[in-house]
């Protein structure tokens, strides 16, 4: 640059003409450089709401677009042959979500938003599992069986599940056997925090006509003979203190070969029994099943017996738990109950305030809140759950993946007898 200013000032221009010149250069750099800083920012911007926008019809799209859900290995909940029929006839307020048990629809199983899992995925050690996996894709487990006679065994099915669609109150999507509500429809129970309203008013005299029908003890409809709660133990207990009170529990189905009344179970239930055997086969958190809707169907005292926390699920007062009476107890509550009428009758009040009924409520059913979990940024923050098999078996649950070798009557007993009250 000195050299070529020397060679100007050796020719015929004049250091004016030059300094003119040096400026001039100077102020073109300069412009230059403020316009192709402005251009890049321009051009930033430019791809920065390209990007934006991008994102957004991405975000669209997650919420916009049909959800495609797999059914692994079918479902007993949902037809696959009903497509999105079902949130239809639900009333679900979104129904853009379609079932199917053909893995083939979408050309390749990662094409598909959901895969979903029954209970009989948790305890084969021969499972078939997708072979390929994207992060977007949301794995479900989805049983209303019990924990017990499902365990989850497997080493792979911790970090596999992103949601559980369970009977289960933790679970991201809660499908419960029984739906308590108040006599506006709106849901109470089940739920970890119920807060129970107790009612003072009598028994509405159409129940109370019903209620004084009543002539027998207790009814228990029972298919599962041997099952591992020990419930029958405890009927055959309770049955020998019933009968110094000359009562007796009437037990129906195919373990006794007794056949209802004319064939109705549930009117005979209704017309002549003040009680009715609410007895789970298994003990599970949260497991409380259809059986207590034979009781208050029919205005038969529930007597249930299982491994869920019932105030969570039941209004107070309204049945009583076998688990917590020893069979001698139980029997003499019976008694007590059927001789005092207007104790009887306080079990129902509760009538004044509640319904309770199957889970098979409309725009709240659980299937709505699937499918508009699956269109909600839920999907977006969904990691798979790192310790599933100890939140689904529970603190001793593993004990249930052993294979029969391991196990005698006697020491299912041992092991079992401590969640039971004493029998003797």
């Amino acid at each position: 640059m000195l050299d070529y200013i020397k060679l100007l000032l050796k020719s015929k221009w004049s250091v004016k003409n030059i300094i003119l010149l040096i400026l001039t250069v100077s102020v073109c750099v300069f412009i230059h450089v403020l316009i192709m800083h402005d251009l890049v920012k321009f051009v930033d911007s430019v791809s920065s709401a390209i990007s934006f926008n991008n994102r957004q019809i991405e975000k669209q799209e997650i919420f916009k677009s049909p959800k495609y859900i797999l059914l692994w290995y079918g479902s007993a909940l949902v037809s696959p042959s009903e497509g999105n029929a079902v949130l239809k006839h639900l009333h679900c307020p979104v129904t853009d979500c379609i079932f199917t048990t053909n893995k083939h629809l979408l050309g390749n199983i990662s094409n598909f938003n959901a895969i979903v899992f029954n209970e009989n995925f948790l305890k084969s050690k021969h499972v078939i599992k997708p072979k390929v996996r994207l992060n977007s894709q949301i794995y479900t487990l989805n049983t209303v069986e019990s924990a017990h006679n499902y365990p989850a065994c497997e080493l792979f099915l911790d970090d596999f599940f992103n949601w559980t669609f369970t009977y289960r109150l933790a679970s991201d999507i809660v499908w419960s056997y029984i739906t308590v509500t108040d006599v506006e429809g709106h849901i109470i129970a089940p739920s970890k925090s119920v807060v129970w309203r107790h009612s003072s008013a009598p028994v509405k005299p159409e129940i109370r006509s019903i209620l004084a029908g009543k002539t027998k003890a207790a009814a228990w409809l029972v298919s599962n003979c041997n099952a591992d709660s020990l419930r029958d133990e405890y009927v055959t207990r309770l049955q020998e203190h019933l009968f110094h009170f000359s009562l007796a529990i009437d037990i129906y189905g195919s373990c006794t070969g007794t056949k209802c009344t004319r064939g109705d179970c549930e009117e005979m239930v209704k017309e002549q029994y003040y009680f009715y055997m609410a007895f789970e086969n298994s003990f599970a958190e949260d497991y409380v099943t259809e059986k207590v809707l034979h009781g208050y169907n029919n205005y038969a005292v529930p007597i249930v017996y299982g491994g869920a926390n019932y105030s969570r699920f039941l209004p107070p007062g309204s049945y009583i738990n076998a688990r917590e009476m020893h069979p001698y107890r139980l029997a003499l509550k019976i008694r007590q109950v059927i001789s005092n009428r207007n104790l009887f009758m306080s079990y129902f009040t509760w009538t004044n305030l509640y319904k309770v009924t199957t889970s098979e409520v409309k725009v709240q059913h659980p299937l709505c809140h699937f499918c508009e979990a699956l269109h909600s940024n839920r999907v977006q923050k969904a990691p798979a759950m790192k310790n599933f098999r100890f939140w689904w078996n529970g603190l001793n649950g593993m004990k249930w993946c052993l294979s029969n070798e391991y196990w005698s009557e006697r020491n299912k007993m041992i092991i079992d007898s401590k969640d039971v009250y004493p029998l003797y």
